[in-house]
């Protein structure tokens, strides 16, 4: 259902101009438009002028009596049809949503983009109103790293205090790997019109590397709980959740994780949508060949994040999405204990797929910056007991999501990471592509 929201969002024509007034400015001029329509209430420029700001500002109620007003006076008026569907879509009111939709391609002189669009959300309207909705997406591809086993920028490390030259099966290493992730959403309705419910997420990911194969990586992992909504028409809402995943390293067990967490969702005027939440995790290492060390990292793990998405009116079509995080690492080998704070952002831009794509959906293109600031706890007397390890890692790059036929598609990614530490074993960069074909439902 985010999803969708979002959708909405990037659908619809009530958008903020160039210059995005504040809010003040748009109360403002609302509280005018609305003296003005007391006065001639069959100005049909200044009840969508108010019922465009009233969304901005997230009173859709408003927004809604206004263009049902503006039908009073002209019932063939198909675009403020679809514009009232999409509202009551926002507000899971279906049934209304579906009415006005049907309504507005009527006339056979419903223009084309607004018959497109009322398809999409008719279907969207079909799976909002089943009790079990999901959201899958898949993706096959290879991958090839510049520096697939994070091997350190130069040969020379250091080991107990000194300087040692690095052994040949630690320098960095290029590889390719072929690799699928399977991503799924549940969403169980309860049917109580807040729009509380059971919500399901599951990942899994496998990675096979061409050389180095004690990297080959597996994970699944779960996450399960209510979403219920905190108050009437106040687009929020509360979700807490238990996790737990299993990780494999070289095609072994490595780690298994169980936690729980809660996060709030605000839907914010101008279609602004922010998370935060917090997290716990207990890890429970698993030793092996390859890493015959591996529980000296058994401990905690507490994460505190904010994640938030939203329109960017200066462009059609371009969006933000980011997240800042702060998480406490313990460990049972006090050197490999850790804080980490890091921060994300993307600005996602979604235009027409060209003629030959044979799709009616966007392709995206999503430009990213992210930066880690890592301080370990203590120094690492097996490397060096006089520094105490501090990463600062910066990673850039941009993705490509396009969709040739209905539901499927080809995605594609570059991007580089620079990691800076204070001890030399820990100075990396990798420069990552890969691509291959996308499947969602």
């Amino acid at each position: 259902m985010a999803a969708a929201a979002l959708i909405v969002l990037g659908a619809s024509p009530l958008r903020a101009q160039v210059v995005a007034p504040s809010d003040g400015d748009l109360h403002a001029e609302a509280d005018a438009l609305f003296k003005h329509l007391l006065i001639k209430p069959n100005d049909l420029d200044a009840a969508f002028r108010f019922s465009e700001i009233e969304t901005k500002l997230g009173d859709y109620e408003a927004a809604i009596g206004a263009l049902e007003r503006m039908l009073f006076y002209n019932p063939n008026l198909p675009r403020v049809k679809l514009e009232l569907g999409l509202l009551y879509f926002r507000l899971h009111s279906y049934e209304m949503a579906r009415s006005y939709l049907n309504a507005a391609i009527e006339s056979p002189d419903t223009p084309q983009d607004v018959r497109d669009q009322v398809a999409k959300f008719l279907n969207a309207i079909d799976r909002g109103l089943s009790d079990n909705q999901f959201a899958l997406f898949a993706q096959i591809g290879m991958r090839h790293q510049s520096n697939a086993n994070a091997g350190p920028d130069s040969q020379v490390v250091r080991a107990l205090g000194q300087d040692a030259v690095l052994s040949s099966q630690f320098k960095r290493t290029p590889d390719w790997n072929v690799f699928g992730i399977v991503t799924l959403h549940h969403f169980y309705d309860f049917e109580n019109q807040r729009g509380d419910g059971w919500e399901t997420d599951v990942i899994s990911y496998y990675a096979r590397q061409f050389k180095v194969t004690r990297l080959d990586l597996g994970l699944i992992e779960l996450a399960t709980g209510p979403r219920l909504a905190l108050g009437t028409g106040s687009g929020m809402s509360i979700h807490p959740y238990v996790l737990g995943n299993y990780v494999t390293l070289g095609d072994r067990p490595y780690l298994g994780t169980l936690g729980a967490g809660t996060s709030i969702r605000f839907q914010l005027p101008f279609g602004v949508t922010l998370d935060p939440g917090v997290e716990y995790r207990n890890r429970d290492y698993r030793n092996s060949k390859d890493y015959e060390n591996a529980t000296l990292q058994d401990g905690h793990q507490i994460i505190g994040f904010v994640t938030g998405s939203g329109p960017l009116p200066i462009i059609a079509g371009l969006s933000w999405q980011g997240r800042i995080s702060y998480s406490k690492v313990t460990a049972s080998y006090r050197p490999y204990a850790y804080d980490d704070f890091t921060a994300e952002f993307a600005l996602p831009y979604s235009f027409n797929a060209p003629a030959f794509a044979q799709t009616d959906r966007s392709w995206t293109v999503a430009p990213f910056l992210g930066f880690s600031f890592t301080p370990y706890d203590q120094p690492d007397p097996i490397v060096d007991p006089s520094i105490t390890r501090l990463d600062r890692q910066w990673r850039a790059g941009a993705t490509l999501d396009m969709t040739f036929f209905q539901n499927f598609g080809f995605a594609l990614q570059v991007q580089y990471l620079r990691t800076m530490s204070t001890v030399t074993n820990y100075r990396t960069r990798d420069l990552i592509i890969s691509g291959g074909p996308t499947i969602r439902f």
